[in-house]
């Protein structure tokens, strides 16, 4: 009885373990993946209406930015983080479901990248309340990489990134 209690016990430690260290992207992802995702280009709007911008403005909303934004913690050239943008940007594309239903929003995402440009980490800091524009995002940025090794000026082994992916719809 008491090797059973303590093999339970032990069992269950390390299914919370994992559990708590597994990122929660994957959970979120579950559903059904028979289905195709339907999705068409997101293009990148250069101004935004002063009519839009008033209206946020009034509502106390920070107007939205169209497109995608990264920051890095620590040194990296702005060509490596040019040509990252790019590549993601490329990648993203706007859910057609989200288009049907009209979804907007801002995603805010992290992300690690190893010194070879290969992603260890991806997760969601700020949901676009969205589920299907938070997981494009994500898609986004796992279809872009792997984005090469880092450039001579990056001294540390991993490279932490934040973006925001802001859909809006015309």
């Amino acid at each position: 009885m008491t090797t059973r209690f303590f093999v339970c016990i032990a069992i269950s430690t390390c299914i919370h373990a994992l559990v708590i260290i597994q990122p929660w992207d994957i959970v979120a992802r579950g559903g059904n993946s028979d289905s195709p995702l339907l999705a068409v280009p997101v293009h990148l709007i250069e101004e935004a209406t002063e009519e839009g911008i008033l209206e946020d403005t009034l509502r106390g909303e920070e107007p939205l930015d169209e497109g995608v934004s990264f920051e890095a913690e620590g040194e990296v050239s702005a060509d490596y983080m040019d040509q990252l943008k790019a590549r993601i940007f490329n990648a993203w594309e706007y859910p057609h479901e989200a288009i049907e239903k009209e979804y907007e929003g801002m995603v805010k995402i992290f992300f690690v990248l190893d010194n070879y440009g290969s992603l260890t980490q991806i997760g969601i800091l700020t949901s676009s309340g969205h589920y299907s524009l938070d997981t494009a995002a994500m898609g986004a940025i796992e279809r872009a990489g792997p984005f090469g090794p880092f450039t001579e000026d990056v001294s540390a082994q991993v490279l932490k990134i934040t973006g925001n992916f802001c859909y809006v719809l015309d």
